[in-house]
């Protein structure tokens, strides 16, 4: 006899696309694989600890919550999500981010001697619902992971964020380990910065 596992359905009707916002102060990169391209990169995640606030939060956490589909006028998606075994609906993380520096410890190439800004040789694959949600709901393919040159990249596409990842389009011209910084500004004005060493191997 095969015995399967039972899955619970509930349904859960919401105005807003976002159900659970992750709140948090810092980052933290982890040298990794991009999801779309394959390409070695680095993976942003958020730092610990972090705190989630969502749909069927109480208190002050709700009305967290509550100001920031407001902020970002996530009011009237107005239909029913599947929850399975009691978890369900979409994730975004704040606060959003505006802009993105990375650069190296080492000489990259002649164009990129240590500390200078990496930003023009770097690619971004990224997941944001800000456009998605702006759009009216409509155009799904907003809500899929893009990959765009980090110079093109705009506060518009890393706000509402559930995925950021970093990988360069040209290798250092000496193959070793560099010492990676990113530093992201943030809508409420700070600034998070995290490093971590990445092997340019043969």
């Amino acid at each position: 006899m095969l015995l399967g596992s039972c899955n619970k359905v509930t349904h859960v009707y919401t105005n807003s696309y976002i159900m659970h916002y992750i709140l948090h102060d810092g980052i933290e990169i982890i040298p990794d694989w991009a999801y779309l391209t394959r390409q070695y990169g680095i993976y942003v995640d958020i730092k610990e600890p972090f705190k989630s606030v969502s749909y069927d939060s109480k208190g002050d956490d709700k009305m967290t919550y509550d100001e920031l589909c407001k902020k970002h006028n996530d009011l009237s998606y107005c239909r029913e999500v599947a929850f399975y075994n009691g978890i369900g609906g979409e994730s975004a993380s704040y606060p959003d981010y505006t802009s993105v520096l990375i650069t190296s410890n080492s000489n990259y190439d002649e164009e990129h001697p240590a500390g200078t800004l990496l930003n023009d040789i770097v690619g971004c694959e990224y997941g944001s619902s800000f456009l998605y949600v702006r759009g009216g709901y409509t155009d799904e393919s907003l809500n899929n992971r893009i990959i765009k040159p980090l110079v093109e990249v705009t506060a518009e596409d890393l706000a509402m964020n559930w995925y950021l990842f970093f990988f360069f389009t040209k290798k250092p011209d000496t193959p070793g380990r560099h010492d990676i910084t990113v530093s992201v500004t943030t809508d409420d004005g700070r600034t998070f910065t995290a490093s971590c060493t990445m092997d340019f191997g043969e």
